[in-house]
């Protein structure tokens, strides 16, 4: 009966520790989908604040590619 006894109260504390262990999952997973949406956010913002340099190579990357753009088209239409 002791032994019983026994067991029924290590079965108790194990489904207590389990109970405690998904509730750490269960942060950590909050924990990692904030840690997600911050870095999304950090990346955006890190997009946003192009430097002035930054624009204009851009701007010339564009234009270099119409240009080519243009001399295909024209080789198109001959």
């Amino acid at each position: 009966m002791s032994e019983y006894q026994s067991l029924k109260d290590q079965n108790i504390r194990l489904k207590a520790e389990i109970e405690r262990k998904h509730t750490d999952l269960m942060l950590a997973h909050q924990e990692v989908l904030e840690l997600r949406k911050n870095y999304d956010h950090l990346r955006i913002a890190r997009n946003l604040t192009l430097t002035d340099e930054d624009r204009n190579e851009a701007k010339l990357r564009i234009t270099k590619m119409v240009r080519e753009i243009d001399k295909c088209l024209t080789l198109l239409d001959e």
